[in-house]
């Protein structure tokens, strides 16, 4: 008698590990991540826009994050056209400004300061 109840536990127990086993293989699947948009940071400093070329994917989100680190600079602001849209944005010393843009056709696309006297440019791959 008492093998027979050791037996019945032990085919118990192996029943109910299995069990646990079937409910976490049977987890669903993660989501599929979020498209994000590519950032390239950019700052103003005594030497201009550096890096003065950045590269960009074309037709994908890009937030472009312009950063005045002097103000020893005429770039109190950054000028950019995109298509028929023209992009201007006041650059306050010390703080990112991101612009966010998707570049539609490949390419080479200047931007420059509001004096048009720095400028840099976005390779657009």
């Amino acid at each position: 008698m008492r093998t027979s109840i050791t037996y019945f536990i032990a085919a118990g127990l192996a029943l109910g590990l299995g069990a646990c086993k079937r409910e976490t293989s049977s987890k669903p699947a993660p989501a599929a991540a979020s498209p994000t948009s590519t950032r390239v940071a950019i700052n103003v400093t005594e030497d201009g826009f550096t890096p003065g070329d950045v590269h960009v994917p074309q037709g994908k989100p890009v937030t472009l994050v312009f950063e005045r680190k002097t103000d020893a600079t005429c770039a109190k602001e950054v000028v950019l056209e995109v298509g028929d849209q023209k992009i201007q944005k006041e650059l306050p010393l010390n703080q990112p400004v991101e612009v966010a843009v998707t570049f539609p056709k490949a390419g080479k696309l200047t931007y420059a300061c509001g004096m048009d006297m720095l400028k840099g440019v976005i390779l657009i791959e």
